[in-house]
């Protein structure tokens, strides 16, 4: 049996967790559930408000990256949406189709439809209340793509982007790589397998365009290289539309100021790659800046993170300067006054 005051306290934080307590802004924003049209689907979307909120104060919408997220990102932008209205910025995200109460089927969708999503949420905007506040976009990991697909949308004023890909060929070989190392099947420092990481590459390349059947057919997943093939078809077809994606040609044609943020422990991004592709295809210094947090992972939470993350995230969770470093330059692109 449990003693009386250990239940009072296991309910307490319960009731805690459960309500939010974590979260010391409420008191300070507006939160809105409202509901959207994009492509051929209603997306459930979150608005964060700050009370302060004027008509020059700028609007962030929060772009995903992969995976089945509602309008929190599963907690994730919490403490990023805490961060910014704290800072009187307004926030919208929206849970991905088929999440939440999202209709669709996120695992259906092209990069130029989730970059759809992005300009249906500013009409959205303009339509209800905010008809000249100026919008930013901070987007995570695959997003760089969307916004690759958005670089000539004249609403979008400046941008953010938390871990971007530059390739998703160039970024699965390095996720090869990383892996094989873990597995203790080559070391680090022998670059000798890489024209072997390629070759294996490209013909898992060829076989997903190739088709479900055929992909799956193949013994190549038999090779002592290779991971474990994907075997929902869902998300092989999800794989096989976007698999092509690649940030050069639309970022060649952006207009808009981009700041790109890594994490120096980043494990799915190649963030070497991802900083040389950005500053040749972007090309003028003043629309481009980069900056790699230390001791930050791919999403820029710390690489040692406390058991209670597991449940809920907060700033501190994030790498020292991480979000600093973002509501500054922000800060720097919507002209707001410093606190």
């Amino acid at each position: 049996m449990i003693p009386r005051w250990n239940t009072a306290v296991f309910i307490t934080f319960l009731c805690c967790l459960l309500g939010g307590c974590h979260n010391n802004n409420k008191e300070h924003v507006e939160e809105r559930y409202v509901a959207f049209s994009a492509n051929t689907n209603t997306l459930d979307a979150r608005l964060v408000v700050p009370h302060v909120h004027k008509s020059h104060d700028a609007i962030i919408l929060l772009v995903h990256g992969d995976g089945a997220m509602d309008h929190s990102a599963n907690g994730y932008f919490d403490p990023v949406i805490n961060t910014l209205t704290r800072k009187r910025y307004a926030t919208m995200s929206w849970s991905k189709p088929g999440i939440g109460e999202s209709t669709g089927n996120w695992l259906a969708q092209t990069m130029p439809q989730r970059a759809e999503e992005v300009r249906s949420a500013i009409r959205y905007l303009r339509d209800n209340g905010y008809p000249d506040n100026p919008i930013g976009v901070v987007g995570f990991s695959q997003a760089s793509w969307v916004l690759a697909e958005l670089h000539s949308e004249p609403e979008i004023e400046f941008a953010a982007l938390v871990g971007g890909a530059a390739n998703w060929r160039e970024q699965s070989k390095y996720t090869m790589w990383l892996r094989l190392i873990d597995e203790q099947k080559i070391h680090a420092d022998d670059h000798s397998v890489w024209p072997e990481i390629s070759e294996l590459n490209e013909i898992e390349y060829q076989l997903i365009k190739s088709g479900y059947d055929t992909y799956q057919g193949s013994d190549l997943h038999l090779h002592p290289f290779m991971g474990t093939p994907l075997e929902d078809e869902a998300r092989f077809n999800f794989v096989r539309t976007n698999i092509d994606s690649d940030v050069s040609l639309g970022f060649s044609q952006i207009h808009f100021p981009l700041l790109a943020l890594f994490g120096d422990s980043d494990t799915r991004v190649d963030v070497d790659h991802s900083q040389q592709i950005f500053a040749s295809t972007i090309g003028a210094p003043d629309k481009l800046t980069q900056k790699v947090i230390s001791n930050a992972s791919h999403s820029l939470l710390k690489t040692d993170l406390p058991v209670r993350a597991a449940l809920y995230l907060t700033e501190d969770d994030f790498a020292p300067g991480a979000l600093d470093a973002l509501i500054a330059w922000l800060d720097a692109q919507a002209h707001q006054p410093a606190p």
